[in-house]
């Protein structure tokens, strides 16, 4: 098997994730970053090759590497991006340049033989752009190891103290967080909106910094706080008091897991992709910044409620976004791939 990596983020990890639990599953894996190729693939023994991103490099690898073993690999593209996620944030939102990226989402996953979706609703958008494919699109979570989000007694109170050092914030203070990376989708421009409402509580998001107008003018509110990338992301998951998603383009959010899994209770957009969790029940969802304000609100003031939606998310997330699970369902595309590969090159 053959797999290629060129994204940031949760994705990243999660690929890595998927790429050691396979070795350790015994199939062979090479990813072109590392620098010595195995001798199976120059022996052109590669059965499946694998592309997670979005760039024109990657596109031009995965062509290159499907003309180089047509013979043998079928190829798997794990489609994270969709032409709404991508809109208005990497390029400008005019109409020119949206035209493009819809023609440039087409092209992008031309090469597949099986298109993997992180969500139902990814695979929703993706079928109405690929309209005239060749190829199934099926989903799968990207899934957590939930093992890794146990909770340590550590974690809380090393968060703390890294706000407190560095940014002045109280050891008893209430944190509302974030996180992932700064794109618009994102509405930094929200959760400044709430935190305004809020000055005795501290708003945090962390996630790597980008330059983005959004965030020069949410940064100026003084109870506003970006760490930029923080090294253990369980630490700001049990050190914070709500996670509040402010998000309106998802096509999963691997935070909105993380949050459950680390039993933080949840404030979330109520978008389609977030219908996994249910309002009132495992989540308070709402359309906009009166609505999460009310959200927040109830969840510091009603602790039953909290208790509510921690275990219910928490079980959800279990329940959905198992990592073995996830890697199970891989293992069963590969091989419809490859049947499909069979199926194409029969009809040649």
């Amino acid at each position: 098997m053959f797999s290629n990596i060129k994204i940031i983020g949760g994705i990243e990890v999660t690929t890595n994730w998927i790429i050691e639990e396979l070795r350790n599953r015994g199939h062979n894996v090479w990813v072109p970053s590392e620098q010595k190729k195995p001798g199976w693939v120059d022996d052109g023994e590669v059965d499946i090759i694998c592309s997670s991103s979005f760039d024109p490099l990657t596109f031009y690898q995965l062509y290159r590497y499907k003309s180089k073993f047509k013979e043998t690999a079928a190829v798997v593209q794990h489609a994270h991006t969709t032409y709404e996620d991508l809109k208005g944030n990497i390029l400008p939102d005019n109409p020119i340049i949206n035209k493009i990226l819809k023609y440039w989402i087409k092209i992008l996953y031309s090469q597949a033989h099986l298109l993997m979706t992180p969500s139902d609703y990814a695979k929703k958008l993706l079928e109405a752009v690929q309209k005239t494919r060749t190829y199934p699109i099926w989903s799968v979570s990207s899934g957590m190891i939930i093992d890794k989000f146990e909770e340590k007694k550590e974690y809380r109170p090393n968060f703390r103290k890294y706000l407190n050092r560095n940014f002045g914030v109280p050891l008893n203070a209430v944190i509302i967080l974030n996180v992932g990376l700064i794109w618009k989708r994102k509405r930094v421009d929200t959760f400044g909106e709430v935190a305004k409402v809020f000055p005795e509580y501290y708003f945090v998001w962390v996630g790597p910094l980008e330059n983005d107008p959004d965030i020069e003018d949410v940064s100026k509110i003084n109870n506003m706080i970006f760490t930029g990338y923080y090294d253990d992301i369980r630490e700001p998951y049990y050190g914070a008091d709500i996670f509040l998603c402010t998000s309106d383009e998802e096509n999963l959010c691997l935070p909105l897991i993380e949050a459950s899994l680390s039993n933080l209770p949840i404030v979330a957009r109520d978008i389609e992709v977030f219908n996994w969790l249910e309002h009132d029940y495992s989540a308070y969802k709402g359309k906009n910044a009166e609505d999460f304000i009310k959200g927040i609100k109830l969840l510091l003031s009603d602790s039953k409620y909290r208790e509510k939606l921690i275990k219910n998310a928490n079980k959800k997330a279990r329940e959905l976004h198992d990592f073995n699970d996830t890697v199970d369902t891989i293992e069963k595309y590969f091989k419809k791939a490859l049947q499909i590969k069979r199926i194409w090159d029969s009809k040649i």
